[in-house]
């Protein structure tokens, strides 16, 4: 037992000179206040971290690994009332309170590449809650892993991003738009030199499904669409698409009318007043006719 205690210390210790080499590198982009919080220097903003917070859980070892959210301020300069998010390190067995510190302190240094990262939502929210999607301190990064990850061209020009869908499709979102805070969704087809509207304010025109959630979760979803729609279609699986926006390609895209047809055509089990999305509610009233007078152009094209 004495053994593994002293091990587990000299442990602390190795964690605890990482932590002070990590700061004695990068003193130049961190502070500490009269209050006893790390102020650090990102690349992409000012995080103030309650450092207090932190040592406090070295008493209960079985806690250490959370931390109280991180202020999140602008480059531009700290604020009076900041955003906040919580970011999580992810630890490994065994894992010293110093190394979880030390894994703190350089994904806020490095923000421009972890703030990517799967498992930081709430600090990638954080920022674009801040910065909005116009051109920012977010710009590089984001159009580095748009491209990286599905080939989303941004042209901040025109406050957009095109996107390469599947079966030759291209899809343009549009951001930064006045008097909403919505995004504008288009598509061009094959051999198609013209962009065609499906929404104008996806969320206000759509049922509210998950895949529209976000930015990231919007792009990603039409970067596997149209292909994505039919195999939903084609598995019975459509509730997993928003049912507005599916049909509204459908009514342009034979194949997906056509795989639809089998769902819409069925007199015993389709009713629109059924129709849910993706969290089990039925659609208003409103959005219900919306769907009848869809499934009318479905029809349409199916048997064209």
């Amino acid at each position: 037992m004495l053994e593994k205690m002293l091990g587990n210390s000299r442990a602390v210790a190795r964690a605890a000179d990482l932590v002070m080499d990590i700061i004695e590198r990068n003193e130049r982009r961190m502070k500490l206040d009269a209050d006893g919080n790390l102020v650090i220097a990102g690349r992409l903003a000012f995080y103030k971290v309650n450092l207090n917070g932190f040592f406090d859980k070295f008493t209960n070892p079985f806690s250490y690994n959370s931390f109280d959210v991180v202020e999140v301020h602008p480059k531009s300069g700290m604020v009076e009332e900041p955003q906040t998010a919580c970011v999580q390190v992810q630890p490994q067995p065994n894992m010293p309170a110093g190394d979880l510190l030390a894994g703190y302190i350089l994904g806020l240094l490095n923000d421009e590449v972890t703030w990517l990262q799967e498992h930081l939502g709430p600090l990638r929210r954080t920022l674009l809650a801040i910065y909005g999607m116009g051109r920012s301190p977010l710009s590089a990064s984001l159009q580095a892993h748009f491209w990286e990850k599905m080939r989303g061209r941004f042209d901040f020009a025109n406050d957009c991003v095109v996107v390469d869908g599947t079966n030759g499709w291209k899809w343009r979102v549009t951001f930064c738009q006045p008097l909403t805070r919505e995004f504008k969704i288009e598509y061009q087809k094959p051999r198609q030199d013209w962009w065609t509207t499906v929404f104008n304010e996806h969320i206000k025109e759509s049922s509210g499904h998950y895949v529209f959630n976000s930015f990231f979760d919007t792009v990603e979803h039409l970067a596997h669409c149209p292909g994505l729609l039919c195999q939903m279609a084609e598995d019975g699986n459509d509730w997993e698409a928003d049912p507005i926006f599916l049909r509204k390609i459908a009514v342009d895209y034979p194949p997906l009318a056509k795989r639809l047809l089998k769902t819409i055509d069925d007199d015993e089990a389709y009713d629109p007043e059924k129709v849910s999305n993706y969290y089990d509610e039925y659609l208003a009233a409103e959005e219900v006719n919306t769907i009848r007078q869809l499934d009318d152009l479905v029809r349409e094209r199916a048997y064209a």
